[in-house]
């Protein structure tokens, strides 16, 4: 039996490179770099694309989910995000999203049925 509770644990640690970071998650490693613009190399990924790839890799798993209970026919699905940072803006804290498009992508299910897994992915 599964248990009860998921708990995805992640660690991110300071390399001595400035805007250079490891981000850990179980034995797996990546490499997170500032952007140029904050003073980073901007080589590896950034937070700020981490956090989308964290919401997109949601959407995909759970939408994929939805249409396995559904015994929905559901081939391939594409979540694809982009997020604005406005680097004038004048702000208190640190950089934050001024929006964010999210847009998905599916093979296999009707329209309608697409739009119901959307509509659950939202609600949640």
């Amino acid at each position: 039996m599964a248990e009860r509770y998921i708990r995805p644990k992640v660690k991110t640690v300071s390399t001595g490179s400035p805007g250079r970071h490891i981000w850990s998650a179980r034995h797996n490693h990546l490499v997170i770099d500032d952007s140029a613009a904050h003073g980073g190399a901007g080589d590896a990924p950034g937070a700020g694309e981490l956090f989308l790839a964290g919401i997109t890799g949601c959407a995909t798993l759970m939408v994929e989910r939805l249409a396995r209970a559904a015994n929905a026919p559901l081939k391939r699905i594409e979540v694809s995000m982009e997020g604005v940072i406005d680097t004038e803006a004048r702000r208190s804290g640190p950089a934050v999203f001024d929006s964010a498009r999210l847009e998905f992508v599916m093979a296999g299910v009707s329209p309608a049925q697409a739009r119901e897994f959307v509509d659950i992915y939202k609600r949640h």
